[in-house]
């Protein structure tokens, strides 16, 4: 195999390596966000309430985002 084509093929599975990477640090990350939402959406005060909203709000939008990095960018199987 010409060393061009190797090289870049040792950087994408680089490439596909650290995306994979970022996807499970930010879930993890998103995932006690995500309780943290829900907890103040149930709170008593409805100020509070709204900001628990508006947090789960943005982790659906990440999760989405996750989800398409996964379609352009699928987990590599070893």
């Amino acid at each position: 195999m010409p060393e061009s084509v190797e090289s870049a093929e040792v950087r994408l599975e680089r490439l596909e390596d650290m995306v994979s990477h970022l996807r499970h640090d930010i879930r993890g990350a998103i995932s006690s966000t995500s309780l943290i939402a829900d907890v103040l959406a149930a709170h008593g005060d409805p100020l509070v309430q709204r900001a628990g909203k508006r947090i789960a709000t943005t982790v659906e939008r990440i999760t989405a985002l996750l989800a398409a990095t996964q379609e352009l960018v699928p987990p590599r199987r070893r």
